[in-house]
């Protein structure tokens, strides 16, 4: 039972850090109103799913852990 919580301690863990570095990068990778804009061609959609994808897996994790902690 022990194993499970450190996966979900983990889990939290790796949620923290994900989340701080989004926050980080798109603070520090932000355009300004007066920067040129940027030529390449991005998708909304493409954008979300990819941030998406991080908080799935972490979020799959920890359902999988708990579950074992509460239904044993």
């Amino acid at each position: 039972m022990n194993g499970m919580l450190i996966i979900v301690g983990l889990c939290a863990a790796i949620a923290v850090a994900v989340f701080a570095t989004m926050i980080a990068s798109i603070i520090t990778f932000r355009t300004s109103l007066r920067d040129c804009p940027w030529t390449s061609v991005s998708s909304k959609a493409t954008e979300v799913l990819w941030a998406l994808i991080p908080i799935a897996i972490v979020l799959a994790t920890a359902a999988l852990a708990l579950r074992k902690i509460v239904f044993v």
